[in-house]
């Protein structure tokens, strides 16, 4: 009989294990690119490597340095979920390169 019981369980304990479904990879990418144009709520990115790519931007997309609506030309970095939807949004400023001396 204990014998039984040890079975069943271990039987009890693997059965869920067998089918369970494999999961999703969960890790975010980060885009970095151009912004091309906007189509209703997705933004369309152009990489560095020349790839577009369509961001969801929902209402919780955190978007950052920008006052507005994000425009064409903008150089942004996006973390972006496997699904494409948009965590975070920043601008990215160019960098002005070196300061000049002042004018005297």
């Amino acid at each position: 009989m204990p014998l039984l019981l040890v079975l069943c369980l271990l039987f009890a304990l693997t059965v869920p294990a067998v089918y369970a479904e494999p999961s999703q990879s969960t890790t975010n990418t980060e885009i970095k690119g151009d912004v091309l144009y906007w189509e209703e709520q997705e933004l369309i990115v152009k990489d560095m490597s020349g790839r577009q790519t369509r961001l969801r931007v929902t209402g919780d997309t955190k978007i950052q340095g920008v006052s507005g609506r994000l425009k064409t030309g903008d150089k942004i970095t996006a973390q972006v979920t496997p699904e494409g939807q948009a965590l975070s949004i920043t601008l990215q400023i160019p960098d002005s390169g070196p300061v000049p001396p002042p004018v005297r």
